[in-house]
């Protein structure tokens, strides 16, 4: 219930919302009734009657993440001008956004028949449609009319060699994949598929070459091939060969709850059920490993490419999960939401995904409904620290630190032995301590984090500029910054805390430096703003220092803080200033 009601309540903010740039840049459009989406079902309110308006109402709903009210646009666009290409491109790779591939095959075949050339999307789409039947060879005539080019480098050989193996050809399908790059990226990528595609053909001596290769060329351990590889040995008799797989990347990531099925597994002594069992599962995770590696880069091409992959494999859960991540990065949290409480009923993913429902309740303002979500998964499982933590991190941002330093400590009780990854818990918590002005606990936490992760620049910087604050061990406080800038030369936070250092030890010039450096890296920051006012009084510049100061009030500094930029308007900065500080 709490979920519909956030849903409705953020489609009705958008809908007032979205419409405003066009009546700022003074269109005169003629508006229709409401209507409703045949395929949503949802009210989209005042469509054109211009081909003009529903186009550029549809672009803007569209960029402002709100595809259901595109959808609608651009179909109404369309029935004035129904042979627009662009129209049906942007048409097509929406519904495939949305999950509604069924509509974007229809699309998709419109399209071949009027740019057969041109439509990289419109192939793929229709491929797929063959493929979900296992109609492996008619898919592969819709792939070879994908051009070679941007990220069809990357999937092409991965689909071409899965439809190969659909049709038992696997020698052909592992020569795709074993073709010379210098790509370690593609390498990798290929190298997983090329496993994959042995494992289903029964080949597990060759299999596991392949995996042991492919895991060798990254660095840190993926999760995804984590996953695989373990499977593979759990399937083929070789739990404890599985175990170091899960171990290895278990130690990279100690707090990961994404393999404690695994685990379980191992110890009840059942074997999962195999990677892939057919070709098109494997194609399924073709697409998953695409979206996969471009999240950061595209996360609207990331939703394409995990719609399409649960479109073959509907129980893909991973994907899901890759596909909520990305509606996250498009700042669709609602509908992100949704996809996470599928994703919660797989016992596999259910805790990864009631975290990040709280994370996307608390965005959206329901910060209570998330904190009540976090206790009640912080009293399920008494072992586990990061409903706490999370529970902490949102308290603390909402400046709630006293509740904070509570969920912090119930943390850090849980913790059985101290190791070099909780340190965050503590700074975290000295934060919360130094702000309700409690110095005694907050300098033990910041240190205890100093002992967990030496030489952190967050911990150096924090801690240091709290003892400049206080006007204490100025002189370790100095090396302590300057180790953290050394590490961080373009934190403008940590170059205002060298500034800031240098000014209460008196180095006017070199705080002048430092400072002004700082502003030109965060100039929206009120503080650092404030604190170069402070210097350019103290030297003279009081034009400046004004002008500082009343830049950092238009920034909405702490309301304590405002009162005293005022006065310091009114009056200028006191000579004692540096004595009052306990310097």
């Amino acid at each position: 219930m709490i979920i519909s009601k956030i849903i409705k309540c953020s489609l009705l903010k958008r809908r007032s919302l979205w419409l405003v740039p066009l009546m700022v840049i003074g269109l005169s459009l003629s508006f229709e009734a409401a209507a409703k989406d045949a395929t949503t079902g949802l009210e989209v309110p005042n469509l054109g009657k211009s081909l003009f308006g529903n186009y550029l109402a549809g672009r803007h709903a569209q960029f402002d993440a709100n595809p259901a009210f595109a959808i609608e646009y651009y179909r109404s666009a369309l029935k004035k001008s129904p042979g627009n290409v662009d129209l049906l491109r942007r048409l097509a790779a929406l519904y495939i956004s949305e999950g509604k591939i069924k509509p974007a095959i229809d699309l998709a075949q419109q399209l071949t028949k009027m740019s057969a050339d041109k439509n990289n999307i419109s192939w793929l789409v229709l491929a797929l449609a063959e493929i979900k039947a296992e109609k492996y060879a008619s898919a592969a005539e819709f792939i070879d009319r994908l051009p070679d080019a941007g990220l069809n480098t990357f999937s092409v050989p991965m689909i071409r060699a899965w439809l190969l193996a659909g049709q038992k050809k696997y020698d052909e399908a592992l020569k795709i994949l074993d073709k010379k790059t210098s790509n370690k990226g593609l390498q990798a990528l290929l190298g997983i598929h090329g496993a994959l595609i042995s494992e289903l053909a029964e080949r597990n001596e060759d299999a596991e070459k392949r995996f042991i290769k492919t895991a060798a060329l990254r660095k840190n351990a993926n999760l995804r091939l984590t996953m695989l590889f373990g499977n593979f040995y759990e399937r083929i008799g070789q739990p404890q060969k599985a175990k170091a797989i899960y171990d290895r990347y278990k130690t990279r990531r100690p707090s990961t709850s994404m393999l404690d099925s695994a685990y379980q597994r191992i110890k009840s002594g059942k074997k999962p059920k195999p990677n892939n069992s057919s070709a098109r599962d494997g194609v399924g995770e073709a697409l998953f490993s695409l979206g996969f590696a471009i999240q950061s880069q595209s996360p609207r091409q990331t939703v394409i490419f995990s719609q399409l992959a649960v479109y073959l494999r509907p129980s893909f859960t991973i994907a899901k999960l890759l596909l909520a991540e990305s509606l996250d990065g498009n700042e669709r949290l609602e509908d992100a939401i949704k996809i996470y409480l599928s994703v919660a009923k797989d016992p596999a993913y259910a805790w990864t995904a009631r975290l990040r429902i709280a994370s996307n309740l608390d965005r959206l303002e329901d910060t209570d409904d998330a904190i009540g979500e976090l206790k009640a998964m912080s009293k399920e499982n008494p072992t586990r620290i990061d409903a706490l933590v999370n529970m902490g991190n949102i308290l603390q941002r909402h400046k709630r630190y006293a509740e904070s330093n509570k969920a912090y400590e119930q943390a850090k009780l849980r913790i059985p032995k101290l190791k070099a990854q909780h340190w965050s818990i503590f700074y975290s918590n000295g934060i919360s301590y130094e702000r309700i002005k409690k110095w005694p606990q907050a300098e033990k936490e910041f240190l205890k984090a100093l002992d967990l992760r030496p030489n952190h620049p967050s911990v150096l910087n924090y801690l240091g500029y709290s003892w400049v604050e206080q006007g204490l061990h100025l002189d370790r406080a100095q090396k302590m910054i300057r180790s953290a800038v050394k590490q961080r030369p373009r934190d403008g936070y940590i170059i205002d805390s060298l500034g800031w250092v240098l000014y209460r030890l008196g180095d006017m010039k070199g705080a002048v430096k430092q400072l002004e450096r700082a502003v030109e890296l965060r100039p929206e920051d009120p503080t650092i703003n404030d604190h170069l006012g402070d210097i350019y009084w103290a030297i003279g510049r009081k034009t400046e220092a004004a002008f500082q100061w009343n830049r950092a009030l238009t920034l909405e500094p702490e309301k304590d803080v405002i009162p005293k930029i005022e006065l310091k308007l009114k009056e200028g900065l006191p000579k004692d200033a540096n004595k009052r500080k306990g310097i």
